[in-house]
């Protein structure tokens, strides 16, 4: 934290010279670390809430399609496993889920609360619509009413319809190539590294260095360290190191590929 002191720096030397430089640069002192610890104390309180409000959401998504199947629930109770959580998150985790399947869960309302708590975070916003994603895809469908949920959670964290159809299609190609990785999807070359620059959000015909540019912003926003640093709970960082595994890897397909051929 640094801005506190360029800004009161630059004010106090604008009005005092130099003896209002050294004022403004200790007040601003202050007021980076007095941010800092707020930051801190924030991280701490949206440890609970992160994964509290993901699992109450995903309850929501699979009732949203009529009923909850079994799938849905064998999914949600390996992502838990997956997830490593504690006795206790667990249980909290369960108890979001059933109070997300109920008929008159305030989806909007829960989700504002969340957006509130992070407001600043916008890559652990983004996370966390990226995390829901892939459970919303793991029967390899989406219905009408699964899509319009996540428009709805979408849209009360600040972000756009046009947003989710793009991180949904980075998620389905993102689907198939962890399939295409681990050789369950009888995936091609071809359509591998056409995969690969779905993950990375660009077209087939990039350049390398479109794809180069676009591979590091994802990694600048998805970096594990980051996100932690922003406020991400510990039970999601391997989920966050898959994510940058996956980004990383389609890179170095496309990198090799291009490279063959050039």
């Amino acid at each position: 934290m640094f801005w506190g002191k360029v800004l009161g720096g630059f004010f106090g030397y604008l009005f005092l010279k130099l003896p209002g430089l050294f004022l403004g640069v200790l007040i601003g002192h202050w007021f980076d670390r007095a941010l800092q610890q707020s930051m801190r104390q924030g991280g701490v309180v949206n440890q609970h809430l992160f994964v509290d409000t993901l699992f109450a959401v995903l309850g929501h998504l699979a009732k949203s399609k009529g009923r909850v199947t079994e799938q849905d629930i064998d999914y949600v109770n390996a992502l838990m496993q997956h997830l490593k959580l504690s006795d206790d998150a667990r249980s909290r985790a369960q108890e979001a889920f059933r109070q997300g399947k109920s008929a008159d869960y305030p989806l909007v309302n829960k989700v504002s609360e969340f957006r509130r708590q992070v407001a600043w975070r916008r890559d652990i916003l983004q996370f966390f619509i990226e995390q829901i994603l892939i459970v919303a895809l793991h029967d390899g469908k989406l219905d009408q009413a699964e899509y319009d949920v996540l428009l709805r959670i979408t849209q009360a964290l600040g972000f756009r319809r046009a947003q989710l159809d793009v991180w949904l299609q980075m998620a389905q190609a993102g689907q198939r190539f962890r399939g295409g990785r681990a050789g369950t999807s009888g995936a091609t070359q071809a359509s591998q590294i056409d995969d690969a620059y779905a993950v990375l959000g660009v077209d087939r015909k990039a350049s390398f260095a479109e794809v180069k540019k676009a591979y590091r912003k994802l990694m600048a926003k998805h970096h594990p360290d980051k996100l932690a640093a922003q406020g991400l709970p510990e039970e999601m960082r391997a989920s966050a190191q898959e994510k940058a595994q996956e980004i990383q890897a389609a890179y170095e397909l496309i990198k090799s590929q291009q490279g063959s051929e050039s």
